[in-house]
């Protein structure tokens, strides 16, 4: 299936969904802009760091399905999709007032604001600061359209099927250093219950176990602004994060595909049915009442 491309983003299988799931990757994009690696203070690789490396591959199964899918194609170093559009590290942006911005949370002081500034280890980013005209044109033509993407394909799914779920997809590296028992290998978020129904986060955990993977709830990700942004549980639309291991899918360097690709990818369209299945019903019976 083709997809629809936009600036910085694609979209399969959107304008008349065939499931009430939506699966959104928006750190999976490998695509840097010249102007962005000229700026650049470090080696190109450093921005590896902040991929949710090859989460794409993931969704192909689903694409072919005919699944809903919006994916990034932008690298999350331009602008990082789950974050709220006033996370603005002033610092590092010439003309930006910090008053005109709300109080930097935990991210941002930790160098992983809206445009991602410094990476442990690594130090700054960038050799420059940007302008503020800079950083609004990235808003403006492509952290902006990809949410608004996002909500409308939603709605559509609310209106059509009574009921819509975004799970948003995420690559993590192994979790190391779990004192008790298993790392998990797969954590769901659901912002302790305050993003989704809690049968759609049981429904994971419980398929996920069965087929013998470690599953954890929201610890470590409980999911950010995506979550917050788009879900609105009390008008049936559900937002979920979905933090995959990416050594489940790639090479023992976690850089490129490996062995496990392909058992990922009938994974997921798996748990999309699965999310489908049970948002339906859930659907059929809030209307019977």
């Amino acid at each position: 299936m083709a997809p629809t491309d936009i600036d910085g983003f694609a979209r399969w299988g959107t304008d008349a969904p065939s499931v009430p799931v939506l699966l959104s990757v928006p750190h999976a994009g490998r695509d840097y802009p010249s102007e962005l690696l000229d700026a650049l203070r470090l080696p190109p690789a450093v921005l590896l760091r902040l991929e949710d490396r090859y989460a794409d591959i993931l969704t192909r199964r689903c694409v072919q399905l005919g699944y809903p899918v919006i994916m990034a194609r932008r690298a999350r170093a331009w602008i990082d999709l789950n974050r709220d559009e006033q996370d603005i590290d002033t610092e590092m942006v010439q003309g930006a007032l910090r008053s005109d911005y709300p109080p930097p949370g935990v991210k941002q002081r930790g160098g992983l604001g809206l445009i991602p500034r410094r990476l442990s280890g690594e130090g700054e980013l960038w050799k420059r600061q940007f302008t503020l005209d800079e950083v609004e044109h990235r808003i403006s033509s492509f952290h902006r359209p990809y949410h608004e993407a996002v909500a409308d394909v939603l709605e559509q799914m609310r209106l059509r099927f009574g009921v819509a779920i975004l799970l948003d997809l995420h690559s993590m590296p192994p979790i190391r250093g779990v004192t008790s028992g298993p790392a998990p290998q797969f954590v769901i978020g659901d912002r302790f219950g305050k993003s989704a129904a809690s049968r759609y986060a049981e429904l994971l955990m419980a398929r996920l176990q069965s087929q013998g993977f470690n599953a954890a709830l929201n610890h470590p990700y409980a999911g950010a602004y995506i979550l917050r942004r788009h879900a609105r549980p009390g008008a049936n639309i559900h937002a979920i994060q979905l933090e995959v291991d990416r050594s489940l899918y790639l090479d023992p360097d976690l850089r490129h595909p490996g062995a496990g690709s392909d058992r990922m990818n009938a994974m997921i369209p798996a748990l999309v049915a699965a999310l489908a299945d049970e948002a339906l019903g859930s659907a059929i019976l809030i209307a019977a009442e």
